[in-house]
């Protein structure tokens, strides 16, 4: 079938209406979202990535809580109300719960283009199918407090990570498991003992954007908010840390989430191989992580550092999992020995709904420094501003602004100027993604960017997301 004809399929699954909520929460990841309360090793917790809210009341003008009809919709199970396109299965999703199996099936469709700048304009279609597995151990008769998280994923069509531009990154989800090439990969698989409610020890393949969506759930992995790299995780990142990871830690809770952590990895990419026979062959990562959960006029937040630092040894234009880097094989840099990035995090809820905290809206900022040898970078940083439900009765709605600024390092900026003129990279995105039902949503979004390369003009990236849960 044709790629155009799989999109309008699907996107014509919006006419149906807009949908009834779910009744029943789902959580993300592990913890279900960054508020307080949830317990990151209970069983219902241990669920995959990216499920909704439910939706449970709106508030007024008067902020008095009102019930669900006042809303307009009816709080029963059916086709437009259900959390998933196929429902239950005729039980047998519930079944394998209950046994602690949880599946969650998503196929999520891309329609980006550059409008106008960057490196070609052009229109393209692609997506991605991702496959969560959740194993609990209790329920499977293994060890209570162990668990396994399974993730899959198959990659189709096109993206415009290279037409917006160098160092540009506007569809990070679109990266995986490989940029610019289709196949199906399993590019997580962690494992987790939990040694008390606020200990646990983790070991396993480590998916970049699903463990800072496990920290972090509104980052979204580029599914469900941003799609550029640059709002979801501090770029100079990509030096030392690829994709996916192989790798063994310990991490401390509070309150089910993640406060602290300490990992060691491999330097080299393994989303698409085991990577096991030339584990730390060039070199570890070790990775620090610290955060202190605060409140701000009755609302909660965090402040975090983390660093890391790399035993490999690179030059500033050796390529990454991630991308290309302008100057490979054309410049020749010299190599130096490990490499680290420093970085703190902000993440703060400025307001909520006095009857439903899911409606509400977060501040989020995250800026890193780098060495700038063999890193490209010297610092990055971001500001963004997301809300979740904030039209009353539209709970499952959000949007969200952002901008961020990446700094090339003078060293870089050096060597690569001889063969094409560079700049810093900076951009702004907007995006709102409607919940046409549970199981359906669909994103506008809008990029305007610098990419690295001095000779194109800024770009202005449209696009539309289509997320279908089966």
């Amino acid at each position: 079938m044709k790629p155009g004809v799989i999109c309008w399929t699907l996107l014509s699954i919006s006419l149906i209406g807009i949908a009834a909520w779910a009744e029943e929460p789902a959580p993300l990841l592990l913890s279900e979202t960054a508020g307080e309360g949830s317990d990151l090793l209970s069983d219902s917790a241990l669920a995959p990535v990216s499920y909704v809210s439910e939706q449970e009341s709106c508030s007024d003008s008067t902020d008095e809580c009102v019930g669900a009809a006042d809303c307009g919709y009816q709080c029963s199970e059916d086709l437009l109300s259900r959390q998933y396109l196929t429902g239950d299965l005729f039980g047998a999703r519930s079944g394998l719960a209950e046994h602690g199996v949880i599946a969650d099936i998503q196929l999520t469709q891309f329609y980006q283009g550059v409008a106008s700048g960057g490196r070609r304009r052009r229109f393209l279609y692609g997506g991605k199918g991702d496959y969560f597995f959740t194993f609990q151990g209790e329920k499977l008769g293994l060890n209570k407090g162990f668990s396994a998280i399974l993730h899959a994923e198959t990659r189709f069509g096109d993206d415009i990570n290279t037409a917006g531009g160098a160092l540009s990154f506007p569809n990070s989800n679109m990266l995986y498991p490989l940029p610019g090439q289709h196949q199906t990969a399993i590019t997580g698989l962690m494992f987790m003992q939990a040694l008390s409610e606020n200990f646990a020890l983790t070991a396993g393949k480590y998916n970049l954007l699903d463990l800072w969506n496990m920290i972090y759930p509104n980052t979204g992995r580029g599914i469900n908010g941003f799609m550029n790299l640059s709002l979801i995780a501090p770029t100079p990142i990509v030096r030392t840390t690829n994709l996916s990871i192989n790798g063994a830690g310990a991490m401390g809770l509070h309150e089910g989430q993640i406060q602290s952590a300490l990992l060691v990895y491999d330097t080299t990419n393994s989303s698409t191989t085991a990577g096991l026979d030339d584990l730390f062959d060039q070199g570890a990562v070790v990775l620090g992580y610290g955060r202190i959960f605060t409140e701000w006029r009755g609302h909660p937040g965090s402040h975090a550092l983390l660093g890391n630092w790399s035993s490999r040894t690179y030059t500033s234009v050796d390529p990454t999992s991630w991308t290309v880097i302008p100057g490979q094989g054309v410049v020749a840099a010299g190599q130096q020995t490990g490499s680290w990035t420093i970085s703190y995090i902000l993440d703060q809820v400025v307001w909520s709904d006095c009857c439903n905290d899911q409606r509400n809206m977060r501040l989020m900022s995250q800026w890193m420094i780098a060495d700038g040898d063999p890193n490209p970078y010297r610092w990055s940083g971001n500001i963004a501003l997301q809300a979740n439900g904030l039209f009353r009765c539209r709970e499952q709605d959000a949007l969200g602004v952002g901008y961020f600024y990446n700094e090339l390092s003078g060293n870089f900026k050096s060597l690569v100027s001889a063969v094409v003129p560079v700049r810093n990279t900076q951009g702004v995105e907007l995006y709102y993604n409607a919940a046409l039902t549970p199981w359906f949503h669909v994103t506008a979004d809008l990029q305007v960017l610098e990419d690295a390369n001095a000779n194109d003009d800024t770009s202005v990236m449209p696009g539309l997301r289509a997320n279908l849960r089966f």
